[in-house]
């Protein structure tokens, strides 16, 4: 603690895949202030843990006798959706920075792989589906601080700073080396902008998203006026993902003409979901895909996606509606 202005909230999920609890503690300069615990049951782990913090933090903040207050959630928890609700409900808290940590040895890994977060022990409760690829890319997309813990056991650390400035130009990356300690300020920054962080996280899907290829680090925009044919998309799904860490988009599925369809992509798992109607928007149907990767080639890339187009003769003849859906009651 640096000083008497700040109260510290931590929030730790070790007893909850033994016990089902998520506990809390707050402490200060002085020492322990409050500590406690919740149960998560069988809903949603992160709105349960959203819904015990708002009114900790209000007591907090009315209690009026610090300044700043540091909260410190668990490992698998989304700082966006807590942020997006302390925006909207607790106006007299305003938020300053979002910080993660990310290792430095660790990383390539967690953003390139398939693996759960509850086969880790990790999951917020028994409905969390989520993987470590998807955290980890959603933690760095809306931080403003990004802490790169362990960069001196790094080979390229440079190319790691490459790498979460493509997923978040917006973010600082601040290494920090053998002690821990981070060698520069995470804390009372002045850098979240609300908009910003939202406009970041939400979807991808222009130019404006990409940054210059540097040390094996490419972003690639893919886009296309013409509808995806459901079944070879989702037949080229391994394909699409191979060499890319992260991909975010909105696509266009030739048997769901009105449809707006998120796509998703982290580490070698892929998902779409609805995002709406193309009505509701100032667009025309399309596809737009904006994909990172470290050594991804982007002709490559460009060609898997372009095959799983409707080629002219079944754009012209083909009645869309009977195309097979492998994604019928995935979304």
């Amino acid at each position: 603690m640096t000083d008497a202005t700040t109260v510290v909230v931590e929030v730790d999920q070790d007893e909850l895949p033994r016990r089902g609890v998520l506990s809390w503690r707050v402490h200060d300069r002085s020492g322990p202030i409050d500590a406690g615990e919740f149960t998560v049951g069988d809903d949603c782990g992160a709105c349960q843990l959203i819904e015990s913090l708002v009114p900790l933090l209000e007591t907090l903040a009315e209690r009026a006798h610090w300044d700043h207050i540091v909260l410190a959630a668990p490992p698998a928890m989304e700082a966006r959706p807590l942020v997006s609700t302390l925006v909207s409900v607790l106006p007299e808290i305003v938020v300053d920075t979002v910080t993660c940590v990310v290792d430095a040895v660790l990383l390539v890994a967690q953003l390139s792989g398939d693996e759960l977060l509850a086969e880790r022990g990790l999951a917020l409760g028994l409905p969390d589906r989520r993987n470590v690829a998807e955290l980890t890319a959603r933690q760095i997309e809306y931080a403003d601080v990004c802490v790169l813990a362990n960069a001196h056991r790094s080979a390229s650390p440079e190319r790691l700073e490459h790498l979460l400035g493509h997923l978040n130009p917006r973010t600082e990356v601040v290494p920090a080396g053998g002690s821990g300690v981070p060698d520069g300020q995470v804390a009372r920054t002045g850098r979240f902008d609300f908009d910003a962080a939202e406009a970041w996280a939400g979807e991808l899907a222009t130019s404006d998203r990409l940054q210059p290829s540097d040390d094996g680090v490419t972003t690639v925009l893919w886009r296309s006026t013409r509808p995806l044919h459901p079944a070879r998309l989702n037949d080229a799904l391994e394909d699409i993902v191979t060499g890319v860490v992260r991909s975010r988009g909105v696509v266009w599925l030739a048997n769901r003409p009105t449809q707006r369809v998120r796509w998703e992509s982290a580490g070698y798992s892929a998902s779409l979901g609805m995002l709406g109607e193309w009505s509701d928007t100032e667009h025309l149907a399309e596809c737009t895909v904006v994909a990172t990767g470290m050594g991804l080639d982007p002709a490559r890339l460009q060609a898997i996606l372009d095959a799983c187009l409707l080629t002219e003769s079944e754009l012209a003849s083909l009645d869309w509606s009977d195309l097979e859906d492998p994604f019928d009651g995935v979304f």
